[in-house]
C-alpha cells in the first residue's frame, strides 16, 4: 500500500510540474528611439517596451507624466493591433512602457505606431533595426496617422546619427541632410522597414457582398417607398437614384433619399412653432420605442453591425434633441427610418451569440482611444469637431449604462472623424491606402463569419464621394469608418463564444442557414487545457497524501 501511495505521489508531482509550465511567465524587452518635440525643439527619446506572457491584456505606462496626454490609451491600442497581427488574443499579454528620459515630450499617441511594431517584434522574436526611427499614430485598424512636429523630429534623428526615419503619408520634410525619410501608411509597412518581415494580408477580393446587397436593397426599397408615399417629388433627384440603383449602389441611393427627407421635414418644421414641436416630440418618442424594440433582439455575429447602426441612429436623435438648437426636421427624418433598420437586425438575428464580456472590453478600449484622438486633435492642432465633445460624453454615458455596442459606435465615429481631420493636409494620398485597408480588414472579419454589412455601406458611400472629384475628404472619412468598423466588429465576432446559437427564423421561403459551433481561439484552448491539467495532478497529490497517512497508521 505504501509503495502504491509513493508511486502515486511521484506521478502527481510530475504531472503538476508539467502543468505548471503552462503558466511560466516570459519577459522580453526592447528599447526604441521615439521621436519627440519639446520646448527646445526635436529630440530622440528612448522608450523601453517590455512584454509579459501570459498577461492581463493591459498596457501600463510607468511614471512618465512627460509622455503627454493619451500615451496610455494609445499604448493599449498598440498592444491590441500587434496581437491581432500576431494571431494571438491581446488578453494573452501585458505591456509595460517607460520613457527613459524626461527632457522632451512624446505628443500623446505620436509614438504609438512605433510601439506597435516593437510589441509585434517581441511577440514574434524579431530584431528591430537600431539605425531606423519612426513617428506616427496607430489607428485600431492598422493605419498610420499624421503627427505634429515631423520636421523637428526628423532633424533630431539625423543629428543623432539615425539613417532612416519613417513618417506618416504626406509629412516627409525636405532639405534635411544625412537621413532617408520614408512615408508609410500602414503598420505592415512599418514592420517591414523596422524588422524586415513582410506580413501577408488577405486579398480584398475575398469579401463577399451578397448579404450586404440584399440588406441594402431592402433598406433602399423601404425608404424609397416612404418617400414616394409621403413627399412624392421635389427633394430628390430621381434620375440619380435610378442610376445608382442600376449600378447596385443601393446604400448610396438610400442615403441621398434620406437627405431629401431631412430637407423636406426641415421645411415642415419651419412653418410654425407647433409643427416644429410636434416633429421634435414624435421623433423622440419613435427613438425611445426603437430603443426598446432593439433591446429585445439578441446580438449575433450576423446582425451585430445592424444593431450598431440602429443604435447609432437612435442616439443621433437623442444627441440632436439635447443640442443647443435642435434640428427637429433631421430628428424626424432619422426616427422615421429606424424601423427598417431594426427589422433587418431582427431578420439577421441568428448564429452564435456575441459574448458580452468580450464586447465590454473592446468597447472600453475604443472609448478610451476616442477620448485620446479627440484630445490630441484639439490640443496639438487646435481643431474642434462640432459637437464631438458631447459625443465623447455620450459614448462614456452609454458605456456606463452597459450599452456597449452603442458606446462603441459613437467611439468609432469619433476616432474616424478625428483621423480624417488629421489627414486633411493630404487626403488624396490617403484615399487608396484607406480603401485597401478597409477591404483587408473586411476580409479578415469575413473569415470569422462577419457579413460586413455596415463597413460595405460606408465603403460604397466613400466610393460615391470619391467619384465626385472634389470630395476627397468626405470619401476618406467614410473609408476610415469602413475600416475601423470592420476591425472592431470583426474582432468581436471572431471571439463570439457565448455558447448559445440561435437558429435562423424562416421569414420567407429561405433555407435555414447551418449553425456552427462557438468560435474558440487556439490560445484559449491552451489556457483551458492548462487549467484542467493542474486540477488532475492536484487531486492525485491529495489522494496520494491520504494514502500515505493511512498506510503509516497501519
Amino acid at each position: 500500500m505504501r509503495k502504491v501511495a509513493v508511486l502515486t505521489l511521484i506521478l502527481a508531482f510530475i504531472l503538476l510540474a508539467a502543468g505548471w509550465q503552462t503558466y511560466t511567465i516570459k519577459v522580453a524587452s526592447v528599447e526604441i528611439n521615439a521621436l519627440a518635440v519639446g520646448p527646445s525643439g526635436g529630440s530622440v527619446l528612448p522608450i523601453k517596451v517590455t512584454l509579459l506572457t501570459p498577461g492581463d491584456g493591459r498596457a501600463y505606462v510607468a511614471g512618465v507624466p512627460e509622455a503627454g496626454q493619451g500615451f496610455g490609451p494609445s499604448a493599449q491600442i498598440a498592444l491590441y493591433v500587434a496581437s491581432r497581427l500576431s494571431g494571438v488574443p491581446y488578453t494573452n499579454y501585458t505591456a509595460l512602457l517607460r520613457v527613459l528620459a524626461s527632457d522632451a515630450q512624446v505628443g500623446g499617441p505620436s509614438a504609438s505606431g512605433y510601439i506597435t511594431v516593437a510589441l509585434y517584434a517581441l511577440m514574434n522574436g524579431l530584431q528591430l533595426r537600431n539605425d531606423t526611427a519612426m513617428t506616427g499614430i496607430i489607428l485600431p485598424d492598422g493605419l498610420i496617422g499624421p503627427v505634429g512636429g515631423v520636421s523637428q523630429k526628423v532633424s533630431a534623428a539625423a543629428a543623432q546619427g539615425i539613417k532612416t526615419a519613417l513618417v506618416p503619408i504626406g509629412e516627409a520634410p525636405s532639405g534635411i541632410r544625412g537621413i532617408r525619410v520614408i512615408e508609410i501608411g500602414t503598420v505592415e509597412d512599418a514592420i517591414y522597414y523596422l524588422t524586415g518581415r513582410r506580413i501577408e494580408t488577405p486579398p480584398p477580393t475575398a469579401v463577399d457582398d451578397s448579404t450586404f446587397k440584399t440588406i441594402s436593397r431592402d433598406l433602399l426599397n423601404a425608404i424609397y417607398s416612404y418617400y414616394n408615399q409621403t413627399v412624392g417629388r421635389g427633394y430628390v433627384d430621381t434620375a440619380t437614384i435610378e442610376r445608382l440603383k442600376s449600378q447596385g449602389y443601393y446604400y448610396a441611393a438610400a442615403s441621398l433619399i434620406y437627405q431629401g427627407l431631412v430637407n423636406y421635414y426641415r421645411e415642415q418644421a419651419s412653418f410654425s412653432r407647433r409643427v416644429y414641436r410636434n416633429l421634435y416630440d414624435q421623433a423622440l418618442q419613435m427613438a425611445k420605442n426603437a430603443e426598446a424594440d432593439l433591446a429585445q433582439i439578441p446580438i449575433t455575429i450576423n446582425n451585430i453591425d445592424l444593431v450598431v447602426a440602429s443604435y447609432t441612429r437612435i442616439y443621433e436623435v437623442y444627441l440632436e434633441a439635447n443640442s443647443t438648437n435642435p434640428d427637429a426636421g433631421m430628428m424626424y427624418a432619422r426616427a422615421i427610418t429606424l424601423k427598417s433598420w431594426i427589422d433587418e437586425a431582427r431578420k439577421m438575428a441568428y448564429g452564435p451569440v456575441v459574448n458580452e464580456t468580450g464586447l465590454a472590453e473592446v468597447a472600453k478600449m475604443y472609448l478610451d482611444y476616442a477620448k485620446t484622438m479627440y484630445a490630441y486633435l484639439e490640443t496639438t492642432y487646435g481643431v474642434t469637431l462640432g459637437d464631438y465633445a458631447t459625443a465623447v460624453q455620450l459614448a462614456e454615458s452609454l458605456y456606463q449604462r452597459g450599452l456597449y455596442l452603442a458606446s462603441m459606435a459613437n467611439s468609432i465615429e469619433i476616432i474616424a472623424e478625428s483621423a480624417s481631420a488629421l489627414m486633411s493636409s493630404a487626403p488624396d494620398k490617403y484615399l487608396q491606402v484607406a480603401r485597401e485597408r478597409a477591404l483587408i480588414n473586411m476580409a479578415r472579419a469575413a473569415a470569422c463569419g462577419y457579413t460586413n454589412t455596415l463597413p460595405l455601406s460606408y465603403l460604397q458611400f466613400g466610393d460615391y464621394f470619391s467619384a465626385q472629384g472634389n470630395a476627397a475628404q468626405n470619401a476618406l472619412a467614410y473609408y476610415i469608418m469602413a475600416s475601423i468598423y470592420s476591425t472592431a466588429m470583426g474582432d468581436v465576432v471572431c471571439n463570439a463564444k457565448g455558447g448559445r446559437i440561435i437558429p435562423r427564423a424562416n421569414f420567407s421561403a429561405e433555407t435555414q442557414a447551418p449553425t456552427s459551433a462557438p468560435v474558440t481561439t487556439p490560445m484559449e484552448s491552451v489556457a483551458e487545457q492548462g487549467e484542467k491539467s493542474l486540477w488532475i495532478p492536484l487531486v492525485l497529490v491529495l489522494l496520494a497524501a491520504a494514502a500515505l497517512i493511512y498506510a503509516s497508521r497501519r
